[in-house]
């Protein structure tokens, strides 16, 4: 276990995730999220970028075309784009799902289990390759927002290869390895190996387990799982 630890401490060692949502990184409005799932999703099906919240999402931006603003909605969720890849290049995805009831955070108890599967799918219409998509959620205390959100990104390929070498159930640094049978089951499964009370001081990144084709949940303590993701573009 230690050798195979050892690339992940590392990683662990330098962490610095970026852990800015849609609405910026300085001194962000804290319901910027709820404020544009309130006000703009529903009130209109096109040109998003006419809704005032949406003007630091990389609106006007040549390389990040208006329409792609909203990725995706149902009447449970949508998807829309982060503003980390405002002046980035095509293979930079970020994405945020969003529920569109309120929810503060992961410590929620109304915290949706349909949230991961329709971040899942939104990952899939950007990502090709199953094995490349990580979905995160910070603990609360490394959000920005309070609105419940997932990020949608690529899994780094040296920490996939890390973290899928882990064996289940504590593994050091803070992580714990949870076994997911199914993404309806991701919150059900980890309050299940931690408990009720800890899951809000926990983050949480899901992505595709290695040869069985179920789910593997890497519950991080007091620290952003995307340290593990492709964030930003620079």
């Amino acid at each position: 276990m230690l050798l195979r630890c050892v690339g992940v401490f590392a990683l662990l060692a330098t962490r610095n995730a970026d852990t800015a949502t849609t609405v910026g990184s300085t001194a962000p409005d804290p319901d910027a999220l709820w404020q544009i799932v309130s006000t703009c999703i529903g009130t209109q099906s096109t040109n998003y970028c006419t809704c005032p919240i949406f003007s630091r999402s990389c609106c006007g931006d040549t390389a990040t075309p208006d329409a792609d603003v909203v990725l995706a909605t149902t009447r449970e969720f949508v998807a829309i784009r982060d503003m980390k890849t405002c002046g980035c290049p095509d293979d930079l995805v970020a994405a945020l799902a969003i529920p569109r009831a309120r929810v503060t955070g992961i410590e929620d108890p109304a915290r949706p289990e349909g949230i991961w599967a329709f971040a899942w799918d939104v990952g899939r219409s950007r990502i090709k390759d199953d094995d490349a998509i990580a979905l995160v959620i910070n603990p609360r205390s490394m959000r920005t927002q309070n609105q419940f959100h997932i990020h949608i990104l690529r899994i780094r390929p040296d920490a996939r290869t890390q973290l899928e070498r882990l064996d289940v159930g504590p593994s050091g640094q803070g992580m714990i390895i949870v076994p997911v049978a199914d993404l309806g089951r991701v919150f059900a499964a980890v309050v299940s190996a931690l408990g009720t009370d800890q899951i809000g001081d926990r983050g949480i990144l899901v992505m595709r387990a290695p040869d069985d084709g179920t789910f593997r949940a890497v519950v991080t303590d007091h620290f952003s799982p995307e340290l593990f993701a492709i964030s930003k573009c620079r």
